[in-house]
């Protein structure tokens, strides 16, 4: 089982989407997004890390719906770092 450490940008972008999701929808929506958030990151930690490739070296995504992947990197054998929530309809220029 892997360990997830949590970069602080992605953190802050965690807590601005459930933000925006209380402002703009309901608590039902805010529990999905929650659920798909926690349903991925169940799969990094089992080892389940073969999804695809971003532009930055070592850098994968995992779509959790879809406007919003989590952005994540193998920093060892039993670590693994999210880098970003990312919101899909930006620039990836962005990332770097």
């Amino acid at each position: 089982m892997r360990h997830i450490i949590w970069s602080p940008k992605a953190k802050q972008d965690y807590t601005a989407i459930i933000d925006y999701l209380l402002s703009v929808w309901t608590i039902k929506e805010v529990q999905y997004f929650i659920t798909k958030v926690t349903t991925a990151l169940s799969a990094l930690k089992k080892g389940n890390l073969d999804f695809k490739r971003v532009g930055i070296k070592d850098y994968r995504m995992v779509v959790i719906q879809k406007h919003t992947s989590i952005i994540y990197r193998t920093v060892s054998n039993d670590q693994v770092q999210i880098v970003r929530i990312w919101d899909n309809r930006q620039n990836p220029i962005k990332l770097k």
